[in-house]
Formats: structure tokens, sequence, C-alpha cells
């Protein structure tokens, strides 16, 4: 069972993250307004079906102060790295960017050591030198086809700082006496992501950006990818905490991100034609190295 469930995960991460989020930024997205609008309806439809996910299992409670405040900051944590790592996504290739994002496992590793007294292994050091030669390698501008440059690694870079803080959050609420809340502190957290970028895209919408994402064929694709991308990251957050403890960390960690940023890499190269340079290429191959050893599988 927890092999089916693994492979679920899998697939979800890969079309959810990765595959819609990147047709739609790529193919829809005009303006900040349009991402805005495309992250709201999507973390909504992640709060719904984590809300019915918590109703079914009656695991929906009163939350404490402290799960509130927290899922609130996690929540916006969540909305600035949909919205930065989106934006990466229509500059730059889907199969880099994931690697640099999944690099972020290295803030929550860090933090361990920092906040719980956790020991970081020699081969993590070693997976955070190979990550820093993965982050100097991505931009190559030159020779690649990909159209990377150094705003796409600064919107990386952002990506990959909040989605790191993310896990620190998440971390830090699971060491606390209220860690039993982690299903309402989820659907706080992406109902939170849902107000800031309706707010953002109210904001953006009053500064004069163009709103091309709510009329004709592009309602209907918002709609289509907002549910694929909502209700699919959802269940993948649902599941990858079941696994979390059900499962060896040794095995788990490794197997979801290594699957994931080859199955990216893969989408990338035969969905959208992404050719990368040499040193591009050897970049990646140092993030995957990068990604296993921070994983901890020495």
């Amino acid at each position: 069972m927890n092999a089916i469930l693994l492979t679920v995960s899998i697939f979800m991460n890969l079309v959810s993250y990765g595959i819609v989020r990147n047709a739609f930024c790529k193919k829809d997205v005009s303006s900040n307004c349009d991402l805005h609008i495309f992250n709201a309806l999507s973390s909504l439809l992640s709060m719904a079906t984590l809300l019915v996910i918590c109703l079914a299992a009656s695991s929906l409670s009163r939350p404490s102060a402290y799960t509130l405040l927290l899922g609130i900051v996690f929540g916006l944590c969540t909305a600035l790295c949909a919205v930065l790592n989106m934006q990466a996504l229509e500059s730059g290739p889907l199969s880099y960017t994931n690697v640099i994002v999944s690099c972020s496992m290295v803030i929550p590793a860090l933090s361990g050591m920092v906040l719980f007294g956790e020991a970081v292994s020699f081969w993590q050091i070693i997976g955070i030198l190979l990550m820093v030669i993965s982050f100097v390698c991505a931009v190559d501008s030159k020779g690649s086809s990909s159209g990377t440059s150094l705003k796409w690694l600064l919107l990386c870079l952002g990506a990959f700082l909040f989605s790191g803080s993310v896990g620190v959050l998440q971390k830090v609420h699971q060491n606390s006496p209220h860690k039993e809340e982690l299903g309402i502190f989820l659907v706080i957290a992406f109902g939170i992501s849902a107000v800031f970028s309706s707010l953002s895209a109210l904001f953006a919408r009053k500064r004069g950006e163009t709103v091309t994402v709510l009329s004709g064929h592009k309602l209907r694709r918002l709609l289509l990818c907002s549910i694929l991308s909502g209700i699919g990251i959802a269940l993948c957050n649902q599941i990858n905490m079941y696994l979390a403890g059900a499962m060896d960390a040794i095995i788990f960690y490794p197997v979801v991100n290594g699957a994931s940023m080859i199955l990216t890499a893969a989408a990338g190269i035969l969905l959208w034609k992404e050719r990368l340079t040499v040193r591009q290429w050897f970049g990646l191959c140092m993030g995957g190295a990068a990604i296993l050893l921070l994983c901890g599988i020495f």
C-alpha cells in the first residue's frame, strides 16, 4: 500500500507542481495579476480538499492560537513560494527550476541543527557544496535555448527561500504540543494563501496590470489548471504527511525528491523541448546529487 501511495504522490507532484503550472504559466499568463488569480483559485481548492479530508477523517478541530498564528505565516510563505516559482517558470526551464527549488530542503535540515540540536552529517555538508555548484552553473544564457538569466535565477532563489521556510514552519509545528492539529493547520495555511493572492491580484489590478485569464478560452484553462493543481497539491500534501510517518526517512525522501527531479527534467525536455548547455547539464547532475545527499542517504 505504501508503494502505491508513494507512486500516486510522485505522479501528482509531477502533474500539479510541474506540468500543469508550467503549461499555464508559459501559455496563458500575461501579468502578475494573472499569476495571483491562478494561485488564489488553486489555493482555495486545496483548502476545500483538505477540509473535506479532515471532515471525512473526523480530525477537524478548533485550532489553538499557536496553530492559527503559525498557519498564517505558513500560508504567506506558501503563497510567495508559489508565485515566485510560477514567475520563474515563465522565463526559465522547468527542469532546472525544479532542481533549485527542491534543494530548499537544506533550510529545514540546517534549522533542525540550530533549533532542535539535530546532527548534520559530513555527506549533507557535501550536498550543500554541490547545491552551490549547481546554482553557479544554472545561468548560461549564451548557449541555452531555455532562456536562463540572472532574473530567473533570483526568482528561483526567492522560491527556494520561501519553500525552505515552509519546511521549517512545518517542522516547528510538528515539534510543538499542537502537532495533532496538522490538518487544520494546512487548511488555515491554504486559506491564507488564497486570501493573500486575491488581495495581491486586486492591488496589481489597481496599479494598471491587465487581466487576461478571466475570459474566453483562457478562463476555461484557468479553471481546469486550478482544479488539477489545487486538488493535486492538497492530496500530495496529505499523502506525504502519512508516508513521512509510515516509511523510513532514508527511503521516502530520496525517492520522492529524486523521482520528482528526474521526471520533471524529462517532462521539460520531452514536452517543452528544453535544451540545456553542457554547463547546465553538469549543474543539473550536481543538483540531483545534492538532493540525494541532503536527504541523508549516507
